[in-house]
């Protein structure tokens, strides 16, 4: 059966990359995991194994406050090269990220290849989202002194 070769595959995974995911609740065939980014710091992605697919989706950021036509025309672009994930949004204009797999493909190698597609998208897409979509608040909280794009996060080790 597909969804017990997934399964052993989700959970050898999980279990090879405890260092660096941390899976925060399991119920049955779904997990929540906590995947490290840059920018983000982490992104919580809910799985969920069915009997003949996976789908995994996880909260990007909130809905813009200017330029919504703009970031929404950028997030479809990047649709276009990210693998199985695509971004989503929800009714009041929150985007999230969601992909799925048919059963039959999940392997550790996919596996791999999902979380680190991911990764790279929320980083990449991070910094262009916050300039088209928070222009006026980031500017906002860097006039008071807060951190803007031209520098680390706060929890990026510092050499």
């Amino acid at each position: 059966m597909a969804a017990d070769s997934a399964t052993s595959a989700l959970e050898r995974f999980l279990e090879g990359h405890s260092d660096d995911l941390t899976v925060i609740g399991r119920s049955g065939r779904t997990w929540d995991v906590l995947v490290p980014s840059y920018w983000k710091e982490t992104v919580a992605v809910s799985i969920a194994l069915g009997d003949r697919s996976l789908r995994c989706d996880c909260f990007f950021m909130l809905a813009p406050e200017e330029n919504a036509e703009q970031v929404y025309k950028t997030l479809l672009r990047r649709n276009e090269r990210s693998h199985v994930w695509k971004f989503v949004a929800s009714a009041e204009g929150d985007v999230g990220l969601l992909a799925e797999l048919p059963a039959a493909a999940v392997t550790e190698e996919e596996l791999e290849l999902l979380f680190g597609t991911l990764v790279t998208l929320v980083d990449d897409t991070y910094v262009p989202y916050m300039k088209l979509g928070f222009a006026t608040s980031l500017a906002e909280q860097v006039r008071k002194g807060g951190p803007g794009l031209d520098r680390p996060p706060p929890w990026v080790k510092q050499p």
